[in-house]
């Protein structure tokens, strides 16, 4: 949500505008209580003022009050029809509510308004983005940009779009120029890292990555721990603890746990690690690591000398593509449960594990967006599902991935174990049981990775950077081969090669 601006766009009484200040003052110290006051004295004293009903709209949603803040955006809208900046900033709530068809109906409207108002082009582009319109929005944003050159958040926002149309070099050019304008701007440093891990460059890469903490980026991704100890920067570890604390998704953490058994080298004492609770039984199979805290809500962790977050310890031991530490498995199911498992599942000379879709990240519009680029309907494994002679086995969670299976033909549904799965610990039995698992971009491709098992990873045009830009392969996981797409959206003939592939390994 974009700050009230600072500049009124006439005249206004000198109490008003004091009060005005105020609210800014108040709003930027994210006093909202107090701002929305200020701010409505402000359109007591000045009711013809739009920018005073903007910055009330704008506080008020920050108080979570989104009926009346648009409310009064629309008499705004009524009371100053050809005013650009309440058409703006009406399209900002609309985003901010999930309604985008209208948002950029609005957006378009504050353009018509002023060809030149570079910054309704940005937030339209933000939503064409989202919304995967990528020709469109960059088409959008190069027009902000012809109006503004020197637009830091147009620039990093053109690179976002050029990285998922599969120009990561472009991407970084314009991220470096919005950094040469804005060399603090978070945003941009977070998107040139991503940029550079797909392109190897892990150096750079993880040094900008560690702008991910950095109040600046608005819907956090990182969360520090509930600590009153330091986090680790590096210092030594001889004859002390240390807490390794999870990020992001379920992925990530599985991916980068493998740091963790790396601390003992440094002569960390005490190792531990903190995880999401379906993965605690899996993650004490870390070697070297000497406790694992589920993140429940129950008990306690008890005090560390210091903490990092799993996501920056490759940046803490500067790693490159040469010395990832790629040994695996690192990860092992428990003998117990593979042989339960084993009795369970349908015999079979080559028995494949299959995930299509990943979770669909409803919060947001941009997660939305990229779960749909990553992932497709049982249907459009077909292909797969018909090559002969092949157990298939439904790794897949959730009920509407069980209905997408009734509604498959019975002679070729996957076996579907997935009910009687408690957790992570379950899945890897499952997967060290198998022969193969296919699967699109999700936690269960960095699981089989873990377990050192063969995973066919499918990948989006514009794939995620861990599985590095125009490779096969994965210095992650050395079994892993991924077969990326090579148009955007065309998932069809990435099944039909992964079913040939299939084929042949079947034989």
């Amino acid at each position: 949500m974009n700050q009230p601006a600072q500049e009124p766009a006439r005249r206004v009484n000198q109490d008003a505008m004091s009060l005005y200040k105020l609210g800014r003052d108040h709003y930027g110290r994210q006093e909202f209580e107090l701002a929305e006051t200020a701010f409505r004295k402000v359109t007591e004293i000045e009711p013809g003022w739009p920018q005073a009903k903007i910055a009330l709209s704008s506080t008020l949603q920050k108080r979570s009050c989104n009926p009346e803040a648009e409310s009064i955006l629309r008499q705004a809208l009524v009371q100053f029809p050809g005013d650009e900046s309440v058409q703006n900033a009406l399209g900002l709530l609309l985003c901010e509510t999930n309604r985008m068809e209208e948002a950029g109906e609005h957006y378009r409207e504050a353009i018509h308004l002023n060809p030149d108002f570079y910054q309704a082009k940005n937030n339209l582009g933000v939503l064409l983005t989202n919304l995967d319109k990528l020709p469109e929005a960059e088409s959008v944003l190069r027009s902000g940009l012809a109006s503004n050159e020197n637009s830091h958040q147009m620039l990093s926002n053109l690179g976002r779009v050029l990285a998922h149309q599969g120009k990561p070099g472009e991407a970084i050019q314009a991220y470096r120029q919005a950094l040469a304008i804005s060399p603090d701007f978070a945003e941009a440093k977070l998107n040139l890292s991503h940029a550079l891990f797909a392109l190897g460059e892990y150096e750079e890469g993880w040094s900008l990555y560690e702008s991910r903490y950095d109040p600046a980026i608005g819907a956090h991704i990182t969360v520090a721990p509930p600590a009153v100890w330091p986090m680790w920067h590096g210092e030594s570890l001889d004859g002390k603890s240390i807490l390794v604390w999870p990020e992001q998704g379920f992925g990530d953490t599985i991916q980068f746990c493998r740091y963790a058994s790396r601390l003992k080298s440094r002569g960390a004492e005490r190792v531990s690690i903190a995880c999401q609770p379906e993965l605690q039984r899996l993650f004490k199979s870390l070697q070297d690591v000497d406790a694992v805290y589920a993140l429940d809500g129950n008990g306690t962790i008890q005090r560390h000398d210091y903490w990092c977050h799993v996501m920056s310890l490759p940046h803490r031991f500067g790693s490159t593509l040469e010395t990832i530490p790629g040994s695996t498995p690192y990860l092992r199911a428990d003998a117990e449960r593979i042989s339960w498992w084993r009795e369970r599942l349908p015999r079979g000379r080559l028995r494949v594990g299959l995930v299509w879709a990943g979770d669909p990240r409803r919060n947001t519009a941009a997660a939305r967006t990229m779960d749909s680029r990553r992932s497709v309907s049982v249907d459009s494994f077909l292909p797969i599902l018909r090559v002969p002679d092949v157990t298939f086995v439904s790794l897949q969670k959730g009920e509407i991935a069980r209905q997408q299976i009734f509604n498959l033909p019975a002679d070729l549904r996957p076996y579907d174990p997935m009910g009687l799965v408690a957790d992570f610990l379950d899945t890897a039995s499952i997967i060290a049981s198998l022969d193969l698992v296919i699967t699109v971009d999700s936690s269960v491709a960095h699981v089989a990775g873990a377990l050192n098992k063969p995973v066919w990873i499918l990948s989006r045009f514009d794939g995620c950077w861990r599985w590095l830009y125009d490779r096969d392969d994965s210095p992650w996981y050395p079994r892993a081969r991924v077969f990326r797409q090579r148009e955007r959206g065309d998932w069809a003939s990435v099944i039909v090669r992964v079913a040939q592939e299939l084929q042949n390994l079947r034989g």
